[in-house]
């Protein structure tokens, strides 16, 4: 996975044996960048040869002293709750104020935030593992308005219908009109109306624009730009692969990849955020219910959040797609962090 953590475009974080580094074949082959974690205190002739490789070091928890050479520690999330996460913290501080704390091992978007808001520089896990489901509350109205013209286009509305529907929210007009005339569609005529819009992008293109500003809908808090983007990675990897594969409609995979998020971005019970998409049974079977043919694809997007490498390429196997992984990998982290949400 070397190569899919040295072509993404945010810092990744590896957990090496310092052993391993003595093989050149593994110390030429890290990415400058990498937030390398080894498992005991660096050497001060090593820690230096591999900052000048333009990498980070860092040990787990522990005894804070002084002298060591690192720049971040990892904390990993246990039964003692964040109170425990929080005085590491207060203890590497004392020794060294210069550390950066990292925390891993969470469940919850709001301990990750509650951790950065208190000093943590990354800190990340298996969110959405929390045993308690978000407090039922009603679907925000943007989100309505974009479920239901989701619906009209599954249900092949004509352009007509579609525009009129869009016309009706002024928001929603403003920003496909400013998404049509964005550089990125490389238009040369200007596109001044929805209808225009609507037949200009497509169906295709029309439903993907909508899907992602759904992930947009949801309620403004500390981690949502990285939770939007992420929840982008796993429905582009999903399209991907099934691309490699051959399926006809590859774009049903991105829409799964997307809805799997969707409970941790709109603060929803998943069931609640689902009911105004008239979803194909196959999605509806694996993201309620974890059954059926499509939960093997969420089965590999959970293992990819697992630190237990191993299990993702399992999954992978499971799928017939091991050999593709790393580079489908980094092809969706390369192409969420260009997406502008927003259209």
């Amino acid at each position: 996975m070397l190569a899919a953590i040295g072509a993404a475009p945010r810092p990744g974080l590896l957990t090496l044996p310092q052993s391993w580094l003595d093989r050149p074949s593994v110390f030429s082959a890290l990415p400058s960048g990498l937030w390398l974690l080894l498992d005991g205190p660096v050497d001060a002739d090593l820690a230096r040869a591999l900052r000048a490789r333009g990498l980070r070091l860092g040990e787990p928890d522990g005894l804070p002293t002084a002298s060591r050479q690192i720049d971040f520690i990892v904390a990993t999330a246990s039964g003692g709750g964040l109170e425990t996460l929080l005085l590491s913290a207060q203890r590497w501080r004392e020794a060294q104020p210069r550390v950066q704390m990292v925390a891993l091992g969470l469940t919850a978007a709001g301990d990750v935030e509650q951790l950065l808001a208190q000093g943590y520089h990354r800190a990340g896990g298996l969110l959405g593992r929390s045993s308690a489901p978000p407090a039922p509350r009603p679907l925000g109205a943007e989100a309505h308005r974009i479920c239901d013209l989701l619906n009209r286009l599954s249900s092949d509305a004509d352009t007509a219908t579609l525009a009129e529907a869009v016309r009706g929210d002024v928001a929603l007009g403003y920003r496909l009109l400013r998404y049509a005339n964005s550089p990125s569609i490389g238009l040369v005529r200007p596109v001044e109306s929805a209808e225009q819009a609507i037949a200009v992008l497509g169906r295709r293109e029309l439903t993907r624009w909508l899907q992602v500003l759904l992930l947009s809908a949801a309620a403004s808090r500390p981690a949502q730009r990285a939770l939007h983007e992420h929840t982008l990675v796993r429905a582009r990897l999903l399209e991907g692969l099934a691309r490699r594969r051959g399926e006809p409609e590859p774009g049903a995979f991105f829409t799964l990849g997307m809805l799997s998020m969707l409970e941790m971005l709109l603060q929803l019970p998943l069931s609640t955020a689902l009911a105004p998409l008239r979803l194909r049974a196959e999605i509806q079977q694996a993201l309620l219910q974890r059954q059926g043919p499509w939960s093997l694809q969420l089965e590999l997007l959970d293992a990819l959040d697992d630190p237990d490498e191993s299990r993702a390429w399992r999954a992978a196997a499971g799928l017939g797609q091991a050999e593709c992984l790393t580079e489908e990998v980094a092809a969706a982290w390369a192409w969420a962090a260009g997406v502008d949400a927003g259209g």
